[in-house]
C-alpha cells in the first residue's frame, strides 16, 4: 500500500481526477474491505467463466424462476 492514500471524496467539491498520479491502485477503503469478507468470491469466478451468452441464460433462467414463485405465491392467496 502505498504511503499516503488518497481518498478522491477528499478532493473539492467538483473537482476531477484527471492526472495519473492522482489515481491511486492500492486505494485502500475500510468499507468495501469489510464488505469483502461476506462476498463469496468462487461463485463470481465461476459466472466470469461463462461467455456473455451463457451469462444472459443463466439470468433469463433465474427469472422465470422468480416469475413462477410469485405467480404460485398469488394463486396461493
Amino acid at each position: 500500500m502505498s504511503e499516503q492514500t488518497k481518498y478522491p471524496e477528499s478532493h473539492e467539491q467538483g473537482a476531477e481526477l484527471n492526472d495519473a498520479e492522482e489515481f491511486d491502485p492500492l486505494f485502500f477503503d475500510p468499507v468495501i474491505e469489510a464488505y469483502k469478507k461476506h462476498v463469496d468470491r468462487t461463485i463470481l469466478r465461476e459466472n466470469l467463466k461463462l461467455s456473455p451468452q451463457e451469462r444472459s441464460e443463466k439470468f433469463l433462467s433465474f427469472m422465470r424462476s422468480v416469475w413462477q414463485a410469485r405467480e404460485a405465491s398469488r394463486e396461493s392467496r
